[in-house]
């Protein structure tokens, strides 16, 4: 009987300790996510003037160089939460970083790419986290509704601002999207990017730049992390 009570009592003390670690976790996520959304409408006061009549944005590319020179462009799709600096490293450092360095789980949308927005595509990462934050709003391009009302997106940079299309949105492998895209040319790949979209549009007739976003899919994931990828794709123009 004292056996079983005891057995009990150590049960009861591991549900504890396990359900504080598990709230720990959980309170950590939610003030890193209201950190960061803080962090990131403070840049957005400092760094970006809206003009109203056109709504065009003027960024101050040397406020935001003073606090990173990591940071080379700015993206913003409308009427999503996607609207933050991109950082460029030769690494995957702002996978866990925000755009002023400091550690953060969120980390940053960046690129690897050697010459982003000039070369033929550039791929931009961010995380698909559970706050929503980043590039989680990717995973709603499999909503049909979803997909032909968000086509529209902008990519500033301090020398071109460009406007981007969405014409493609999958789910995929990266070993697979890699190695099917690995010896295609630009023609093919903008063709395969067509052909794998769960959703078609007219929209895309003459491309010469792409812009493909990254992030993380749980859709047939079979491993932890997680091997699947939502893929977004764009036609990008320079504005005018």
């Amino acid at each position: 009987m004292k056996y079983n009570k005891s057995f009990v009592a150590i049960l009861t003390i591991m549900f504890i300790v396990v359900f504080c670690i598990l709230f720990y976790i959980l309170f950590k996520d939610i003030q890193v996510a209201k950190e960061n959304d803080k962090s990131n409408a403070n840049l957005i006061e400092e760094a970006v003037e809206e003009i109203e009549q056109s709504n065009e944005k003027i960024i101050d590319w040397e406020y935001l160089k003073s606090i990173n020179e990591d940071i080379i462009a700015w993206i913003e799709i409308e009427d999503t939460n996607i609207n933050y600096p991109v950082l460029k490293h030769n690494d995957l450092f702002y996978l866990k970083h925000s755009y002023n360095k400091k550690y953060n789980n969120n980390g940053s949308i960046f690129t690897i790419d050697d010459k982003p927005f000039e070369n033929k595509e550039t791929t931009l990462y961010g995380h698909n986290t559970k706050n929503g934050s980043m590039f989680s709003t990717l995973s709603k391009y499999l909503n049909e509704d979803f997909f032909y009302s968000h086509l529209n997106l902008t990519i500033y940079t301090p020398t071109c601002n460009y406007k981007g299309t969405i014409f493609s949105a999958y789910s995929t492998n990266i070993k697979t999207e890699n190695s099917n895209i690995e010896y295609l040319n630009f023609n093919e790949r903008v063709n395969y990017y067509r052909n794998s979209s769960v959703y078609s549009t007219n929209n895309v007739t003459n491309s010469n730049k792409l812009l493909k976003l990254s992030t993380c899919s749980y859709i047939n994931a079979k491993t932890r992390p997680t091997e699947q990828r939502y893929y977004i794709i764009a036609d990008v123009i320079p504005i005018k």
